[in-house]
């Protein structure tokens, strides 16, 4: 696909809410599976979340990218900032079940608390569609967002990628991340020692 197709834009309540769902899912294969157990009760239960404002998740915090021969979603970015409402009441949640309350009070909240008052914008999911890798679209999605973050002059970007994923750190690397510490993260088991993470920035000086 050429990527002077691709159109990169924040979502809206009309697009394909399941999609967007599916790919979030898709993201990491120990959180997601973790939190929502299956990609079909992912794709239930996340749409409506995804258009609370407030929400870790919400519409208001991604930007996807559409192949335009189509109108098919084909990947996104999730990224917060200090500008961020993320109060949501995540009590209804941690009733549910334990992955949700675990989840949520070891990762959601701790990355809420991190950024609220920081001078860096921290991207917590990336994904494009199977059917579209190699062809440059993450890297054109994140060159786009780092382009607006830089204008609205932040100190930096931070995201965290497995240690076991090359290709994503080759492309976060070519894109001007650094490694800066690794950490343990995942969810598949809060009693076991979780796969190892890599934290990664990209530091960009502010315009006078």
């Amino acid at each position: 696909m050429d990527t002077d197709k691709l159109i990169i834009r924040k979502p809206t309540s009309d697009d394909d809410l399941e999609k967007i769902a599916e790919l979030l899912y898709n993201t990491d294969p120990y959180i997601y599976p973790y939190w929502f157990e299956t990609l079909e009760k992912c794709k239930k239960e996340l749409p409506p979340l995804l258009l609370e404002d407030k929400f870790f998740f919400s519409l208001k915090h991604l930007y996807i990218s559409i192949d335009s021969s189509n109108g098919e979603i084909i990947g996104l970015v999730c990224i917060i900032d200090k500008t961020a409402e993320l109060d949501y009441d995540y009590s209804e949640l941690e009733k549910k079940n334990e992955r949700y309350e675990f989840t949520i009070n070891n990762y959601v909240k701790e990355l809420i608390n991190e950024v609220e008052n920081a001078d860096f914008a921290y991207i917590s999911n990336v994904c494009v569609d199977s059917n579209y890798r190699g062809k440059h679209i993450g890297q054109t999605m994140l060159s786009y967002i780092i382009d607006i973050y830089k204008k609205q002059l932040y100190d930096h970007i931070v995201l965290d990628v497995l240690a076991d994923n090359p290709g994503a750190i080759k492309l976060y690397k070519n894109l001007g991340f650094e490694q800066f510490t690794e950490i343990f993260a995942g969810f598949n088991d809060p009693k076991k020692e979780r796969p190892e993470v890599f934290s990664m920035e990209a530091r960009f000086d502010k315009k006078k």
